[in-house]
């Protein structure tokens, strides 16, 4: 090793060194450190969701999250939505022609939601779920065509995986209660519903725009100025009303 090579080495040590000791010394930065976070609430919200399958406006899906929301602003969470039966299909087995059926299933999964300005009035929020679930479809009840009417044949399904962004527009009824209109779009990559090697529906069928209805409830479960404290309902008064006494 020659002269010139020691030399860069030990310029390079040198002007290295005190950064490596300050990187030590730094604290390291984190998006939920104690510092940054003054509010933490539950948070929970039912949702209907009118939505496109199969390219038309048919579908129906009941749902619901629930989870953390930091500072008013970012939320995280579990959700779950359950496809009423409403979107008819034509099934392909043999006698069963004449059967009304209905597409139906259900998917879960994580959703993330970040609100803007949460304090104004109306305010804009942007939301993204992402979850997995299945889906068949189903004869009516009552429907008696056949004997496949009972819902004991099991009719193609498929495994879907989804992934839903959004934005909403939310207005604050009170400190704990909100409303939210909105939009989404529903993305099925894997939806496939096969009979004899056939497709049922397009492989397009699960994607779709939906328009959403929320009622939001939030709970604030710490602060920084008290800490943690359970939520209390609020006292009802109940007015005490006195009869007139009536001597005969």
């Amino acid at each position: 090793m020659n002269r010139l090579s020691i030399t860069i080495k030990l310029a390079l040590t040198l002007m290295f060194f005190p950064l490596c000791l300050n990187a030590q010394d730094e604290e390291i930065q984190t998006l939920f450190s104690s510092d940054k976070i003054s509010r933490i609430g539950t948070y929970g919200t039912l949702e209907a969701k009118g939505t496109q399958l199969d390219a038309d406006f048919s579908g129906l899906i009941l749902g619901g999250r629930i989870g953390l929301v930091f500072n008013d602003v970012f939320a995280i969470g579990g959700a779950g939505y359950g496809l009423i039966p409403t979107k008819t299909i034509t099934c392909p087995i043999i006698g069963h022609e004449n059967e009304n059926n209905y597409f139906t299933g259900g998917y879960g999964g994580l959703y993330f939601e970040y609100m803007n300005s949460p304090a104004k009035l109306l305010h804009l929020t942007a939301n993204a779920f992402i979850g997995c679930g299945s889906v068949t479809y189903k004869p009516a009840y009552g429907n008696s065509s056949n004997h496949y009417s009972n819902n004991s044949y099991g009719h193609p399904s498929s495994f879907v995986v989804v992934i839903e962004p959004g934005i909403d527009m939310e207005l604050n009824v009170s400190k704990m209660f909100k409303m939210a209109l909105g939009v989404s779009y529903r993305y099925s990559p894997n939806f496939k519903m096969l009979y004899e090697n056939s497709d049922i529906l397009p492989t397009t069928a699960f994607n779709g725009v939906s328009f959403n209805l929320k009622f939001k409830f939030d709970f604030n479960l710490y602060n920084s100025k008290d800490g943690w404290k359970e939520y209390t309902p609020p006292t009802v008064q109940i007015p005490v009303i006195e009869y007139p006494i009536i001597i005969y």
